[in-house]
């Protein structure tokens, strides 16, 4: 499963989606993964949360879609446990508009598929702006 959380950049998005995975641990059978490309977060999550800043590991090659996703089913084929895996702006830690992230999104929706994880991703992008092939993970929050 994936869920969205959308809006125009500055509307509130990282503490939503900070709040959601820090209420996440009062109910979670199984691991929280927050990746953002930042460790100016890490008070603000519980300690419970595993926090990853990708930002610390593009000098190794996360700096492509192919190379995120790799990474991302690395962290998941490390810990079966992992029930739920948050990312704060994976358009903004891959430096490409939203749009053109099309395979980002499909490989995203595979892998919950095949894991069962539940991914959670905010993304900074107008309404009108909003890529058609996303409508189908955006949540109303």
């Amino acid at each position: 499963m994936i869920k969205l959380i959308t809006g125009a950049k500055g509307t509130g998005k990282t503490k939503i989606i900070i709040d959601m995975a820090n209420d996440n641990v009062e109910t979670a059978k199984g691991d929280i993964v927050f990746i953002t490309d930042t460790d100016k977060y890490k008070f603000s999550l519980r300690y419970q949360i595993r926090l990853i800043n990708v930002e610390l590991l593009k000098k190794d090659g996360v700096t492509s879609e192919d190379a995120l996703i790799g990474f991302i089913k690395g962290v998941l084929a490390g810990n079966h446990d992992i029930e739920t895996l948050y990312i704060d702006g994976a358009h903004r830690i891959l430096n490409k508009p939203v749009k053109e992230m099309e395979d980002f999104f499909n490989d995203i929706y595979d892998t919950a598929m095949t894991t069962d994880t539940k991914f959670v991703l905010t993304v900074s992008e107008n309404e009108e702006n909003f890529p058609e092939f996303l409508k189908k993970y955006k949540a109303n929050v």
